[in-house]
Order: C-alpha cells, then structure tokens, then sequence
C-alpha cells in the first residue's frame, strides 16, 4: 500500500513540474542552409569556406572530473544541410597534439581513442532521437536513443565523416542522409542538439548544454537546440541486400558435406517516421561466437542478442520484465523468414516483429540435417507519450508450435518527474497450455539519480506459474515464484578530480510456490513456505583520473538463503580493479570467495573465483584481448568437489577501417570430483576475414573449429558476399 501511495503522489505531481519550456535558451546554433552551394568535401580539415559562413558554437564546459568548470579545450562546432543531408563540423582544441589518443578500430569501437558526438532530437520531443560519433581517425559510432536517458547501440545508419589532427588539435566533418532518420514533417523546425567530447588521457568529459542532475548520463530532455531546419525530405528509403554464400563442412567420422544458401534483406520507410524490415532465409557467419562464462547458478547465462535483423530496434521491445528476448528465435530451428517494423508515429511509439523458424531446405548440398522446431514467434510493442518524459505501453509476445501455445503480455508506465525521479512498472500475465491460474507479475520501481547519489527502490512479486522462457528471458525455476522489496543505494562525492564512492544494497524474498514444484522432492526439518530470505551488500571504491589505476572496488555480501534442503546464512567476500584503457596495455582484475548453493549436489558449498581480462595495443591497428576465469567449489567439509577454467584469446588487425582479420579461440575445462572423478572441456577456434567495400555490403570468410568430450569435431569454412543496392 505504501508504494502504491507513493505512485499516485507521484502520477498527481503538479505539472508544472512536468511540462517542458518551449523557450530555446541561450544554448541555441542556427543551422545554416546551403541551398544550391557546394556541398563540403568529407576529408576531416574543415576548409572549405562554407563552412565560415555558419553560426559557430563554443562554450563547453566539464561533466567530469571538474564538474561545471569550463573545459580545459574548448570544442567549436558548426551545422549546414542541404535538402537531403545533414553536416556538422568539429574543431577540438588540444593543447598537446602530439599527445591525442587515436586507434584504428572497428565501427563502433570508439572508446579505446579520443572521441566526440553529438546528439539530435528531430522530434523535437524531449525524449527520443540519434546519437553519432568519431574519433580522430574516423572510426564511427553511432546509437537510437528512447526514454530520455536509454541508448540503443545497434542502431546503424549510413553517413560519412572523417576526422584530421593539426597543430590545434583535431577536426572531424560528418555528412549524414536525412533519410537515415524518422523525421517529422514541417518547415521551420526545432531540433535538440548538444555535443559530448572525451579527452581520452585527461579522462575529461565536456559538453555544449546539458549539465542535466542524472551525472553524466545525457538527458533528451536537457539538449540545447539548433534551429532553421526547412525544406528538408528524409525520402523512402527502400534498401534490399541479397546475399549468397557457400563452402564445406567436415564432421569427424563423416564424409565432408558442401553448404550454399541464398537469402535476402529488405528495409523499406512505410512512412518517413516508420521503418520496415523483412529477411528471408537469414545467415549469421560473421558473427561471432558467444564467450562462455562460468555458471555456478541453476540458471542459463543471458547471452545478448549479436544477429544483425535481430539487434537493430531491440529496444522498442525492452519492458522492467523480459518478456520478449529474441535469442529465442533460431535457438531450435532455422529462420525461415522474419519481418520487423518499428518507428514513431506522433506520441506513439511501435514495434511488431514476426517469425518463421522450421528448415529452409535452401541449396542444402550435404545430406541435410535433423528436423527443426517448426514454430512461428511474434511480439507487438505500442507505447505512448505522456506528459513530459512519460510514457505508458502494452506488450504482447508469443510463440505458436504444432498447436500448442506460449503467450505473454503486459501493460508497463514510466514517470519521470522533477528532473532526477522516475516511478515505473508492470503488470504481466503469461499463458501456457494447461492451467493459467496463478500466472501473473507485478513490478514496481522508484529511482531517484544525480551525480551525487543514486537510490532505488523496487517491489516485486512473480506467481509460481508465471513463465516467459519460450519467448521472453527470466531467471525462474517452473512451478516456482517469488515475492519482494530491494532497496540499492550508492553516493560518490568528487574529489580532486577523483571520485570515492559507497554503495549498499538490502533485499527480502519469499518463495512462491505451486503444489506441484515439491512433488517428487525431499525436504529439510528446516524449510517452510513462509519463510523470508535476505540479502545484503556494502562496497567501497574510488573512480581515478589520469592514474595507473583507473577504478576499484571491494564488497562484502551477507546472506539468508531458503532452499528446500538448506536454510543457510552466507558470506561472500570480493574486489575488482580496472587500469587505465589509454595506456597501450590495461585490464580488470576480480575476485570473490563465499558460501553458495550447489544445485549440481543440493548442498551448500563454498566457491573461490579468480578473473583477468587484458587488453594490448602493440599498434594503433592490432588489437589483443586476452580473458581467463578460474572457480574452485568445495563442500563443508572443505574437501574440493569442482574445478572450472574459461579461457579466451581474440587477436583483431586492421587493414583499414573496413577491413579486418579477427582470430578467437576459447577453451572451457571443469573437473568434477563427485559423485565420481570426471574431467569435461570444449574448445572452439575461428577466424574471420570482414571486408566491407561499400556501405553495408560486406565479404566475408569465415572459419570454426569445435572440438570436446563427447562431441565429435567438427569443422567449417564459408564464403558470404552481400549487396546493398539502395533505391
């Protein structure tokens, strides 16, 4: 009752707290339009004259480590367009040139360099829009942004920049189709526009506008503006990237089978503000293998979704519950075909996705392979705007197989209010074949966040017939449920230029439980329905800027754990350390050692974990990862029952920007000594040659090799080639 109070106060704020100034401010850059001139070359120097006769916009000021302090380089930044395109121009002031940070990179791996961005809101409304980025080099970055403070990172454009250092520092041109956008319609508009720059060595953020209280997380609704946009088309846009590929595959004891197959990708603007996509017989060569954790839990690892169709607009579906996870999708079969379609359509936003999994039987050259699942998959997301940076949405998703059913739904809000506070939350009920008794989830979260603090609060309760697995992701044993309040809370201070930070964390659970989750099983004196676990944490630790050390922590966990054949308080123990990613070689390093639950024997044990992950930079263009993980479980009489080792090596090299050679090789290895000694490990070696010598168009060759106990080995080698011919 007393979160419930606590919503409704917030939902009868007053508005004044919620509605939005249409004042533009002093932080406003007139765009200038260049009508029938030239357009500038997209060579990163800046020095064409038409880019003199824009308005030019200085003035950025420190979001770290001297927050409000003017920055130490200044940034200057300009904004042409013609009717088609968009231009923004950057010089970066640096006091030391010689001393920028500038890796080759992949697309989208900026962060190792000195970088800048800029965020526009074309909407003009306050909450979504695009984020793009370059580093000296010209490697790009780019990102959809929703609710004011989240970033969709697989969003990806087609657009153009270079960047070039001088003797003042550094300059980057970028060119942009408005085609990429979903752009409202109307002359004489108003965009949000800030900048966001990173001085990689100094380890300083600067901005244009937005000292918004949620720290460095940039707010939509905190931009400045650019204004004078008109006669502007953002067009049809209809891409369509047919691709084939083929090579052989090898499996020990068999003979080696040939493989082809032919598919197709469409994206087609249904409206200016809309996006559709289509894929008919997908392939995913290219992307890389998931790295193998160590997992002590009774629960799968989520790994994220890398799969091209999949990854771009995934954020239209994210709900406070999972109910839609589309790894899911081609888990047990192929993907025969998929179709997508998201976009804002005035304060609505929308996303619907369906597919087809089954067997394609597409150039199959070999003898085929077993019968896949044959299940059709769909999810429909509609959410609306409301009062400032609010919104209120409905989300079904569901899975249909051989006449059985997984369906889900939900209806979600999200209340921001004051600046710093958000209220949000959900209400699921999910059905199943059989009995739909017992199959709801109700999620309530309030979060209040500034550079200073950060506190949360959040009420749970999920039903022990609620189950989302088919379609959606949530980490749940069937038959069984939960219900619970958490409260997280953390203060970090600046301090000459550094940031000490604490944080603490106290939550209580009680099991849920449907009759049928303890048939079958044996029950400790100890356990009983009602019982109430706990859990809670404190850590310390210190952000550091231009040190060796860039961040570390320490914990300590204190529990009450309700199992059915232990009720047992435990300890955990832990750090972790991080260095400085400018240096030429850095890495993490963590550790923990505590009590646990050991599902494998229904016992309570105790575990020790030890990770690295290193980075090297031997050359701008060479890039060396290296990871390794080991865990030690041991039962309460202190005797070893389990060891586990995860390795991993991935060496990438940059030919240029658009192609690259990356070599990965992954070992997994545990060794079990109850009930009886044996030993399991699984090695996995690829390779991928990635050339894209147009936008999106791509040749790949691509190599795997597996091997383990058990398994046969198994090795494959193919060659794709895809076109994107834009209409």
């Amino acid at each position: 009752m007393h979160v419930l109070a606590a919503l409704l106060i917030a939902l009868l704020s007053p508005l004044s707290l919620l509605a939005h100034s249409d004042g533009l401010g002093e932080h406003a850059i007139q765009a200038y339009d260049i009508g029938d001139q030239t357009p500038p070359t997209i060579d990163g120097r800046l020095d064409e004259a038409i880019w003199q006769q824009a308005d030019a916009a200085s003035g950025a000021r420190q979001l770290a480590p001297q927050r409000g302090e003017p920055a130490v380089d200044d940034t200057e930044f300009y904004i042409l367009y013609d009717r088609h395109n968009l231009y923004v121009g950057f010089r970066c002031f640096d006091s030391e040139p010689d001393k920028i940070i500038n890796r080759l990179d992949r697309r989208g791996r900026i962060f190792p360099s000195d970088w800048i961005s800029f965020y526009i809101d074309p909407h003009h409304d306050h909450r979504t829009g695009y984020t793009f980025a370059t580093t000296p080099g010209g490697i790009q970055s780019d990102g959809y942004r929703y609710d004011d403070t989240d970033s969709d990172r697989n969003w990806r454009g087609i657009w153009w920049v270079e960047g070039h250092i001088d003797d003042r520092g550094w300059t980057a041109e970028f060119k942009i189709p408005f085609a990429n956008f979903r752009l409202p319609e109307g002359e004489d508009q108003v965009w949000g526009f800030d900048i966001e720059r990173l001085n990689k060595r100094k380890n300083e953020w600067t901005v244009w506008k937005q000292m918004t209280q949620a720290g460095i997380y940039t707010r939509m609704s905190d931009l400045g503006h650019a204004v004078g946009f008109s006669n502007i088309e953002a067009g049809k846009l209809f891409e369509i990237t047919p691709y084939t590929l083929g090579g052989a595959a090898k499996t020990e004891g068999l003979e080696a089978d040939g493989q082809g197959a032919v598919g197709l990708d469409l994206q087609y603007n249904l409206t200016p503000a809309l996006k559709t996509n289509l894929t008919v017989n997908p392939d995913f060569a290219q992307v890389e293998a998931d790295q193998v954790e160590i997992n002590l839990t009774r629960f799968p690892t989520r790994f994220p979704e890398r799969r091209p169709f999949f990854v771009e607009g995934n954020s239209f579906f994210e709900t406070p519950f999972d109910l839609f996870f589309s790894r899911r999708i081609g888990s047990r079969g192929d993907i025969v075909w998929g179709s997508k379609m998201t976009g804002k359509v005035d304060d609505y936003s929308i996303g619907f996705l369906a597919s087809q999994t089954g067997s394609t039987g597409l150039l199959e050259l070999g003898d085929g392979q077993a019968s896949r699942e044959d299940a059709l998959y769909s999810a429909l997301r509609i959410k609306k705007d409301v009062l400032r940076r609010s919104n209120v949405g409905l989300m079904f998703a569901g899975k249909e197989l051989d006449g059985a059913h997984s369906r889900v739904g939900g209806l979600d809000f999200n209340i921001d209010f004051a600046k710093t506070y958000k209220v949000q939350g959900q209400y699921a009920m999910s059905f199943q074949d059989g009995s739909d008794g017992d199959n709801s989830a109700l999620n309530l979260e309030f979060n209040q966040r500034n550079f200073l603090w950060d506190l949360e609060v959040e009420v749970e309760r999920v039903a022990p017939l609620f189950e989302t697995n088919q379609t959606g992701f949530l980490r749940k044993e069937p038959f069984r449920g939960w219900q619970g309040l958490e409260i997280d809370g953390s203060y970090g201070p600046r301090w000459q230029g550094h940031r000490p930070f604490v944080s603490g964390r106290i939550d209580f659970a009680q099991g849920l439980y449907d009759d049928a989750y303890f048939a079958g099983r044996e029950l400790s004196p100890e356990f009983e329905e009602d019982l109430v676990g706990w859990d809670g944490q404190l850590a310390a630790g210190m952000e550091l800027t231009e040190k060796p050390i860039s961040f570390f922590e320490v914990f300590y966990e204190r529990s009450h754990n309700i199992e059915l054949t232990d009720v047992f308080d435990g300890n955990e123990f832990g750090f972790f350390l991080e260095t400085n990613s400018s240096r030429m070689v850095s890495g993490e390093l963590f550790g923990s050692i505590g009590d646990f639950f050991n599902f494998s024997r229904q016992a309570v044990g105790k575990q020790r974990q030890l990770g690295l992950f290193g980075n090297a930079r031997p050359r701008s263009n060479l890039s060396i990862d290296l990871s390794g993980t080991l865990a030690q479980t041991r039962g309460q009489d202190d005797e070893v029952d389990g060891r586990f080792t995860v390795g991993s090596l991935r060496t990438t090299y940059l030919f240029t920007r658009d192609t690259f050679l990356r070599v990965f090789a992954q070992t997994e290895r545990q060794k079990l000594f109850v009930p009886t000694e044996r030993t399991e490990s699984n090695h996995l070696v690829s390779a991928l040659f990635g050339w894209e010598y147009s936008p999106k168009s791509h040749f790949f060759i691509a190599y795997n090799e597996t091997n383990g106990d058990g398994r046969p080995d198994e090795r494959v080698l193919l060659l794709k080639l895809s076109y994107l011919s834009n209409l």
